[in-house]
């Protein structure tokens, strides 16, 4: 079964935020992601949950410990950061 990472946090500009989402995917893969979401609350447009699927968790908790990450999510654009948890999949299913 998957592990996940579920992170919410909230942003002032998605559009500044996205790009630098997407300039740190090779930081992203080298932690392990092989896939990912975003997601943006229907409520409030600045508060956003990147779920991303993982390969192996031991990378993606190194890549989250490192002792700038705070400062690079803010980089990004990461306004106010919020949860995040280590999923692994117990259970699943299509209808």
């Amino acid at each position: 079964m998957a592990t996940f990472v579920h992170a919410g946090f909230r942003v002032d500009d998605y559009d500044e935020w996205k790009k630098g989402f997407d300039a740190s995917l090779p930081q992203r893969q080298i932690a392990g992601e092989v896939s990912y979401q975003v997601l943006r609350s229907v409520d409030d447009d600045s508060h956003l949950t990147v779920v991303s699927v993982l390969k192996n968790v031991a990378l993606v908790k190194a890549f989250m410990n490192v002792p700038n990450y705070v400062e690079m999510m803010k980089a990004s654009g990461v306004s106010e950061l919020g949860q995040r948890f280590l999923l692994e999949e117990v259970d699943s299913g299509k209808h």
